[in-house]
């Protein structure tokens, strides 16, 4: 699978197994291309070229990526580790050695992406519980149902002294001078720009019609798959630094500024980042619906712009944005516009942002006393695009707060400021109004579900696709918030 247009080259120079090299090809060439077909390191593999099959996994500077969604314009001056450099020369580390002695190698395919995600999680210096190895080779599909050997591979390179503390087993010394490749007259890909600032971003963007793109884990499919190349170039964001980061503190200045402390993210913050850091400890939440975001291989790449960007109907931090009335900042050559998240998706992946703009952050009120859920319902438990996914926000008031059914005083706790939202059941992310005016002021009781359960189910408009039916929608939307009623009632 290759991408669909060719454009003019660039030189684009970063290291390959420890030796420095430079290649000239469009700058949204795939790096899966660019090492496969301009390289000849044919270990790495072509699987289903979207990001969920792993066959392709590389090491780009020690994390572990698809290399079939990183656009070659964003190694520059960065290390690739592919499967050829795990080992040295001809002697096998001890992770490859494992999976020998194991029969962990079975048909092939899926072993470079397999060595790669071990690699990878030994480096970490993670306990090697079976859950933990699950984990971190859930992004990687072994056709052959071979995991158990896999798994006892990785644990027995674990037990090895070779990774005691998390130490990396090999570094290649780079030769004396870099190798040059070039691939053919007319490589695929578009051309790319990789502005280093946001201005200079923001000026580009303003001049010309460029495609943003981010971790491109759906900027890349859509370009591979054909049906969205449009011929606009690449405008890669990911070396702008002024949108990186993730803050708690008052949101910026200005006449609508929020009256509540903030969660700020900036747009390229990445799903692994927000499982990572502290600070998103303020809204545990959205850790909770980013670990439920792909695997590893995604969530280093995929960003909480992108999310918003590519205004799918089942992202999955959506509903999140949308529960917590988040502000989306945009951003152009003539300055910011904040939107809430509530009107900022206007159609079926359309939004409110102008083909000028750049979304710059996200802030997120964070008022005392709110609670939050969140629940996904997928095909199955990782690496699924949601059926469905809920969540509702409150506050509660009323003595034995906690307890929903009513303290020994006698007086019920009730809900208020409620906020229910949904994805994947109508043609935007959406708040399911009737039934938060239902719940608003409502004691969550046993009658209170009942109700709201059937409000819900009345109010969406789910459709029929490969992935499910209405009806499943429908049920599971209602059983979903059945369970929360529920839980926050203590019954």
């Amino acid at each position: 699978m290759t991408l669909a247009t060719s454009a003019p080259p660039r030189i684009v120079r970063f290291t390959v197994n420890g030796s420095p090299l430079e290649v000239t090809v469009p700058g949204g060439r795939r790096l899966l291309d660019v090492l496969r077909e301009d390289l000849r390191l044919t270990g790495t593999k072509e699987g289903c070229g979207e990001g969920e099959c792993g066959a392709c996994s590389v090491l780009l500077d020690g994390q572990l990526v698809n290399s079939c969604l990183v656009p070659v314009c964003q190694v520059e001056g960065r290390d690739v580790r592919t499967v050829e450099g795990l080992g040295s020369g001809d002697r096998l580390d001890r992770l490859q050695s494992a999976f020998i002695e194991t029969g962990a190698a079975q048909c092939g395919f899926c072993t470079p992406g397999m060595l790669a995600a071990g690699r990878v999680f030994l480096d970490s210096g993670t306990p090697a519980t079976d859950a933990a190895i699950r984990e971190a080779i859930a992004g990687n599909l072994c056709r052959c149902t071979g995991y158990t050997k896999i798994i006892e591979a990785i644990e027995r390179a674990a037990l090895s002294p070779y990774w005691e503390g998390g130490s990396r087993s090999f570094e290649a010394p780079p030769p004396a001078a870099p190798v040059t490749a070039s691939p053919g007259p007319a490589p695929f890909g578009p051309a790319a720009e990789s502005p280093r600032t946001l201005d200079e971003a923001l000026h580009l963007l303003g001049s010309h019609p460029y495609r943003p793109i981010a971790g491109g884990t759906d900027v890349m499919v859509a370009l591979a798959a054909g049906g969205e190349d449009d011929g606009r170039p690449l405008l890669d964001l990911w070396e702008i630094d002024e949108l990186r980061g993730i803050r708690v503190g008052p949101p910026a200045a200005g006449p609508d500024r929020l009256a509540d402390e903030a969660l700020v993210l900036g747009a390229l913050t990445t799903y692994g980042e927000l499982r990572r850091s502290p600070v998103v400890a303020h809204l545990p939440v959205l850790a909770e619906a980013a670990s439920v975001i792909g695997a590893v291989q995604v969530q280093n790449r995929g960003t909480i712009g992108g999310n918003i960007a590519n205004a799918s109907p089942a992202g999955d931090l959506l509903p999140v944005l949308l529960a917590t009335d988040a502000i989306i900042v945009l951003g152009s050559v003539r300055g910011e516009r904040r939107v809430p998240t509530a009107e900022f998706f206007t159609g079926y992946r359309q939004t409110a942002r102008a083909a000028q703009e750049l979304i710059l952050r996200v802030e997120i009120s964070l008022p005392a006393g709110r609670r939050l859920r969140f629940r996904k319902i997928g095909t199955r438990r990782a690496q699924a695009i949601s059926k469905v996914s809920v969540a509702v926000s409150w506050r509660e008031e009323g003595a034995g707060t906690g307890l929903g059914n009513g303290a020994a005083s006698g007086v019920p706790v009730c809900w208020r400021d409620v906020r229910i939202s949904l994805g994947s059941v109508a043609p935007v992310p959406m708040r399911a109004r009737k039934t938060e005016t239902l719940l608003e002021g409502a004691a969550p009781t046993r009658e209170t579900a009942d109700r709201a359960a059937a409000t819900v189910a009345a109010e969406i408009t789910p459709i029929n696709d490969v992935r499910s039916s209405a009806a499943y929608r429908r049920a599971a939307t209602a059983r979903v918030l059945h369970r929360i009623v529920r839980d926050a009632g203590g019954w």
